[in-house]
C-alpha cells in the first residue's frame, strides 16, 4: 500500500460521529465566547445607572475584556503550538467560566474591569484554538464549512445572552446574566472525556501513537493506517512571530491583521452599544434588547452561508461581498426605517458583520499552515482585538458627542469599507513556509 500522511487521512475522511461529536463540543465552546462577549451590552443600561457612569466610563469597560482577549490571542494562544490544543482549550473554558460568575458579584467598575479581563485572556487563547482544530479534523470538502458553523454559534450565545437578560433581569438585575455564564464549567468533565488533540499538532510533534488513536477514529474505514508518513517538524512547531513575515508573507499577514480588526470593530461595537443606540432613538430598552436578537439571528445565517459560499466560490470572494453588505445595511439603519425594514437590515447587518467574524477565522485556519497555525491564527486574532477594543470605545464616544442617529450608523459603517479594501488587495497565494530557523 502506497504511504501517505496525516493531512491526506484527515482530508479524504468520510464524515462520521466523531466529526460531529467534536464538532459539537466546539460550538459549544463558541455559544461561551459568544455569551460572555455580548453579556456585558445587555446590561451595559443598567450598570450606568446603578454606578453613575458616563457613556466613555461604560465603553472603555466594555473593550476591558477585549484587551484581555488581545493578550491572549497574542502570548497565550501560540501556546498551543508547543504543549497542544487540548490542555489549553480545557483550561481556559475552566478560568473564563469562574471569572465570568465572580463578575455578578461585582461592586464597582473596577471589579469588573478586572474579572472581565480575565474572561477575555482566556477567550482570546480559546477561540483560535477551537476553530483550528474543528478545520484540522474536517475533511478537506468541508473544512470552511466547518470553521463557519462552529463560530457561527458566537450567535447563539450572543441570542442567549440577550434572552436571558430579557426574562432574568426583572428577577435577579443585571446580576442574573453572569450567574449564567458560569454554567460552562458543566462542559469541563466532557472534554476531559471526549475533546481529541489535533491531529496535525501530534503530526508535527512525531508523536505517532496519539495520532494513530484520533487518525482511527476520523477515519475507521482505514485499515492502512500503521503506514501514515510523520514529517516531524519540531523546529517549526515552536513557531516565532518572525516566521510569519518570511518569505515574502508580510503583506498578506498585515492586510488580515487589518480585516480582521474592521471585522471585529463592527461585530464588537455593534454587540455592546446597539441597544444603548436604539434606546437613545426612542426604542424601549426591551425592544432595543430584540434589536440584539435579530442582529445575531443574522449572524448565524450569514456564518452558515458565508461557509458555504466560501467553499463553492472563494473566500476572498465572499468575503469582500461581505464587507460590503456590512456597510450599505449599516447605512440604511441611518434613515431610521420602519420596523419591517429595520429588522431585515438589522439581519443583514448581523449576517454581514457578525457572520463575517466566522469567515475571516476559517480563512485564517486553511491560508496559514499547521506548523504556525495556532500562531499565526492566534496573532490575527489577537491584532484583530485592536478593533474589537475600538468598537465599544468608539460607541461610547459617538454616544458622548451626542450625532444625530444617522450619523453615528454612517460612522460604523466606514470600517466594512475598509475591511473590503483589504480583502481585495490580499494575494491569492498561499502562505510560504519559510526554512526552519537553525537552533539556538
Amino acid at each position: 500500500m502506497s504511504q501517505h500522511t496525516a493531512g491526506a487521512v484527515v482530508g479524504a475522511a468520510r464524515l462520521n460521529g466523531f466529526h460531529y461529536k467534536v464538532l459539537a463540543l466546539c460550538s459549544l465552546l463558541m455559544v461561551v465566547d459568544g455569551y460572555d462577549m455580548v453579556s456585558y451590552g445587555t446590561v451595559i443600561a443598567h450598570l450606568m445607572d446603578e454606578w453613575h457612569m458616563d457613556p466613555v466610563t461604560a465603553g472603555t469597560l466594555g473593550s476591558v475584556a477585549l484587551v484581555g482577549m488581545l493578550v491572549g490571542g497574542l502570548f497565550v494562544s501560540p501556546l498551543a503550538d508547543r504543549h497542544g490544543r487540548r490542555p489549553l482549550m480545557i483550561s481556559c473554558v475552566t478560568i473564563a467560566s469562574i471569572a465570568s460568575f465572580g463578575c455578578a458579584f461585582a461592586t464597582g467598575p473596577e471589579q469588573l474591569g478586572v474579572l472581565r479581563f480575565v474572561v477575555g485572556v482566556s477567550l482570546g487563547a480559546l477561540v483560535p484554538n477551537f476553530n483550528a482544530l474543528a478545520g484540522e479534523i474536517a475533511p478537506r470538502r468541508a473544512k470552511a464549512l466547518f470553521v463557519t458553523l462552529v463560530s457561527s454559534f458566537y450567535s447563539v450565545g450572543g441570542i442567549g445572552a440577550a434572552v436571558f437578560a430579557i426574562h432574568i433581569e426583572p428577577l435577579w438585575t443585571w446580576r442574573g446574566v453572569f450567574y449564567v455564564a458560569g454554567l460552562p464549567l458543566l462542559l469541563v468533565p466532557l472534554l476531559l472525556r471526549h475533546l481529541p488533540e489535533s491531529p496535525d499538532y501530534l503530526a508535527a510533534r512525531g508523536d505517532r501513537e496519539r495520532l494513530l488513536v484520533v487518525l482511527r477514529r476520523i477515519a475507521p474505514e482505514r485499515e492502512d493506517l500503521d503506514e501514515v508518513v510523520l514529517e516531524e517538524r519540531p523546529q517549526q512547531a515552536r513557531a516565532r512571530l518572525r516566521q510569519l513575515f518570511a518569505g515574502g508573507n508580510a503583506l498578506n499577514n498585515v492586510l488580515i491583521w487589518v480585516f480582521f480588526a474592521m471585522c471585529m470593530l463592527l461585530s464588537y461595537g455593534l454587540n455592546t452599544w446597539l441597544p444603548k443606540l436604539m434606546q437613545t432613538a426612542g426604542y424601549p430598552l426591551g425592544s432595543a434588547l430584540w434589536n440584539l436578537v435579530v442582529l445575531n439571528l443574522g449572524g448565524m445565517v450569514g456564518a452558515i452561508v458565508g461557509g458555504w459560499l466560501a467553499d463553492q466560490w472563494t473566500y476572498r470572494g465572499t468575503l469582500v461581498l461581505y464587507f460590503v453588505l456590512a456597510s450599505a445595511s449599516l447605512i440604511g439603519l441611518s434613515f431610521n426605517p420602519n420596523s419591517v425594514v429595520l429588522n431585515a437590515l438589522l439581519f443583514v447587518a448581523g449576517a454581514a458583520t457578525v457572520g463575517v467574524l466566522a469567515i475571516i477565522h476559517a480563512f485564517a485556519v486553511e491560508y496559514y499552515p499547521a506548523e504556525v497555525r495556532s500562531t499565526g491564527v492566534g496573532w490575527a486574532a489577537g491584532i484583530g482585538r485592536i478593533g474589537a477594543i475600538g468598537g465599544p470605545t468608539l460607541g461610547g464616544a459617538l454616544l458622548a458627542l451626542e450625532l444625530p442617529f444617522q450619523q453615528n450608523f454612517i460612522a460604523v459603517a466606514v470600517p466594512g469599507v475598509i475591511g473590503a479594501i483589504a480583502v481585495a488587495i490580499v494575494a491569492k497565494k498561499k502562505f510560504q513556509v519559510p526554512e526552519p530557523a537553525p537552533a539556538q
